[in-house]
């Protein structure tokens, strides 16, 4: 007998249950990795349409919307990046389709009143591979260093629309960071 297809709707379930049990970070993101694991190992789960990105700009879906936790689609084109940026929230990011380059930061003080951007790691996920994002280890840059669009997963505490967070440049020089709505809300 085959095993069943784990569907956006079992992962919303879980994730549900999960963050009505725990509320730390680190307990959330620990035992939602492997679900966004198995759910990134099945493209079909997520409906066609949140998969592709409209022509020339980064695709951004709301696939669920809840008070204590949002799934979205994230779509990278080629050459696509974002710099170091935080999301004060956890999350968990799991790839389907490509891949994608994830730098990870430490910001400390720097001089002259920038901070300074110290690199922890350099990832290169894969599909079916998951990035978790806590409180203390959740500022990164992504970039999609190949030819092709890279398809994302991304499961965060908050909604990041309208959120107030910060981005830095390769200076170390801070900006705020808004982040846009979502293409399809």
């Amino acid at each position: 007998m085959a095993a069943a297809t784990y569907t956006l709707e079992d992962f919303i379930a879980d994730l549900d249950r999960i963050t009505r049990e725990e509320t730390s970070p680190e307990i959330i993101t620990e035992r939602a990795a492997p679900l966004l694991g198995r759910l990134v190992e099945n493209p079909g789960a997520i409906p066609t349409r949140y998969l592709r990105a409209p022509a020339s700009q980064r695709g951004r879906y709301m696939l669920h919307r809840a008070p204590r936790f949002n799934v979205t689609s994230v779509i990278w084109r080629p050459g696509d990046r974002a710099g170091a940026h935080d999301h004060r929230t956890w999350g968990v990011i799991g790839v389907i389709a490509n891949e994608i380059e994830e730098t990870r930061y430490r910001v400390g003080e720097g001089a002259g009143g920038h901070a300074r951007l110290d690199v922890l790691r350099v990832m290169h996920h894969k599909p079916g591979d998951v990035s978790r994002l806590v409180p203390g280890d959740e500022v990164h840059a992504m970039h999609n260093t190949t030819g092709r669009d890279t398809v994302e997963i991304h499961v965060y505490g908050r909604d990041l629309a309208g959120l107030q967070r910060k981005t830095w440049a390769d200076d170390g020089t801070e900006t705020p960071l808004v982040s846009p709505k979502y293409l399809n809300c």
